[in-house]
């Protein structure tokens, strides 16, 4: 079972306190800003009512685009996945995704 209220958070929560590792503006705002926007964007469509695959995806997507623009390291997103999954119960293995 999934808890759609602590997915959102988990996933902001990891943009936000991941650190940026590239100085420039114009890659966070299109690599960060847009996407956690988005993000913010799905959570007041989506409400209470759970993710569909689909949804838990595409914020999965966005989320690996901020760790990617702020060159998050990699033992530190997969941290950051294991986080959200324990704390929510969506993981990559649940929707069928490999890896990004």
């Amino acid at each position: 079972m999934t808890d759609t209220t602590a997915f959102f958070g988990a996933v902001l929560k990891t943009i936000a306190s991941t650190r940026n590792h590239d100085s420039d503006p114009a890659a966070f705002a299109s690599g960060v800003a847009e996407p956690a926007a988005r993000i913010r964007a799905l959570e007041k469509e989506i409400g209470e009512r759970g993710l569909t695959p689909p949804e838990a995806e595409e914020i999965l997507r966005l989320l690996e685009t901020t760790l990617s623009t702020k060159r998050t390291p990699d033992e530190e997103r997969e941290y950051y996945l294991q986080y959200i999954e324990k704390v929510s119960g969506v993981s990559r293995a649940s929707l069928g995704v490999s890896g990004w």
